[in-house]
């Protein structure tokens, strides 16, 4: 198949009125999160570092890094909001983390064309789609691509976020290709920088790349139209021949979205997904029972192997790693009954009563169960109190998950106090207002506004 004309023909053409409600609705809240997620990061000593040098390597004032005053290149834009909205690990989550990719992408291509917010979400949308179309082709084979230590975040979010970039400017299906194709010679990411702020420079990497491509595709840049599919392209290198398939490339492609069915979760903890479901289990059980640690003997958790090749920390002493350690995570849902970003600072993580958490956190890596997906992604918990009593339980659909989702008030609530750590009150409420009505918005740069400081 020709993959790349698939893919760039959907993306050249798709508007904003080709797409279904129920995908833009899923699109909006997606752009919410990720903005707040970005926004956050902005405060954090690696996410000023991110500002420094974005300042430091000037730029025609085209778009603006959110969180702060700067104004810079769109290259430079994408890139900053990208490694920003990606920094925390607090970003939305399924086929990998794609919003962290396009978003930055369409947003900065958006405000430097002054495009409406209508077309932001149309081509975020479309970014989406092809994010998760490329991401599919390759599933089978993505457990060994983890292994190996590539990230498919920034594999799959080169392209994407050129398609989205793209879109915005109205690329022809020839030019998208050309687009596509180059910004996937940018793929790259290792899993070696996870637990650690390298992580997020890989979303920024992937909007960098997405725009940059697209910058010299509308100036009629030539280079081969099949980056994707090519017998030296995307799938070949990465995957290797056998690996991948793309039977389902086309199906249903305009018509059924991505973004809705299978869909991605909005995470309530910023740490890695693996951790989620234990999260989830540990705080139900914490609810339901009167569980208090001086009375825990040990908590139990058992996961896949495969698991552990990603949250690869074991009893960490720097907190960011604890981003990335199942027994860190639950020890602090144990101390405090949450796990929010306060729970992944050095001194959290070195005080007293986290190391004694951590003591009564037991990991049990189960090779023997199947190696499938559900397999991959089980991670009952249980709790054995001191006079013998047990408690356990397994969650399936972690919520902000599509098959529990956040409510309107949990997502808005996730987003006022990522975005309340940098804005004032006004320009918070009125970001709230211009996002959840995003589409009907006649200019991008409304939206930027409320954004910056």
């Amino acid at each position: 198949m020709d993959a790349t004309a698939v893919l760039s023909d959907f993306a050249s053409r798709t508007r904003l009125s080709d797409i279904s409600d129920e995908a833009i609705a899923a699109t909006k809240r997606h752009i919410l999160d990720c903005t707040g997620v970005a926004l956050a990061a902005a405060v954090e000593p690696a996410g000023r570092i991110i500002l420094d040098v974005t300042r430091e390597q000037g730029g025609n004032a085209q778009a603006s890094v959110l969180g702060s005053g700067l104004r810079t290149s769109t290259i430079s834009a994408a890139w900053a909001n990208g490694a920003l909205a990606h920094l925390l690990d607090y970003d939305d989550t399924g086929f990998s983390h794609p919003t962290a990719c396009i978003l930055p992408a369409a947003l900065a291509m958006a405000e430097a064309t002054d495009a409406s917010g209508g077309a932001l979400v149309g081509a975020v949308c479309v970014g989406l789609e092809v994010f998760e179309r490329l991401s599919s082709s390759g599933r089978q084979h993505e457990a060994e691509l983890r292994r190996r230590g590539f990230h498919p975040t920034s594999l799959y979010g080169c392209s994407a976020a050129a398609a989205a970039a793209g879109n915005i400017v109205g690329l022809s299906a020839a030019q998208m290709a050309v687009a596509i194709g180059l910004a996937a010679a940018n793929a790259g990411g290792l899993t070696q920088h996870f637990g650690t702020p390298g992580k997020g420079i890989h979303a920024g990497n992937s909007a960098r790349a997405g725009v940059t491509a697209t910058l010299l595709a509308r100036k009629d840049y030539v280079a081969d139209l099949t980056g994707i599919e090519g017998e030296y392209g995307f799938f070949s290198a990465f995957h290797g021949e056998g690996n991948y398939t793309f039977a389902k490339m086309k199906d249903g492609l305009g018509s059924h979205w991505s973004i809705v069915d299978p869909g991605l979760t909005v995470k309530n903890y910023p740490c890695c997904g693996g951790i989620l479901r234990a999260l989830d289990a540990l705080q139900a059980l914490l609810g339901e029972n009167d569980i208090r640690i001086g009375d825990v003997a040990r908590l139990e958790v058992d996961v896949h192997p495969d698991l552990l090749h990603i949250v690869r920390f074991h009893k960490p002493t720097r907190g960011f790693h604890g981003k990335f350690s199942i027994d860190y995570a639950l020890a602090a849902m144990l101390l405090d009954g949450r796990v929010d970003l306060d729970s992944f600072s050095d001194a959290y993580c070195n005080a007293p009563r986290m190391r004694e958490a951590l003591d009564k956190v037991q990991v049990n890596a189960h090779p023997e169960w199947p190696n499938d997906h559900a397999s991959r992604r089980k991670t009952p918990v249980t709790v054995t109190m001191k006079d013998g009593r047990t408690f356990t339980r397994t969650v399936e659909k972690v919520l902000g998950s599509p098959g529990n989702p956040m409510s309107r008030d949990q997502l808005v609530g996730k987003y006022r106090g990522c975005a309340s750590r940098i804005l004032p009150k006004d320009s918070l409420e009125k970001s709230v207002e211009i996002l959840e009505a995003l589409e009907t918005a006649p200019k991008v740069t409304d939206l930027v506004k409320t954004l910056t400081v």
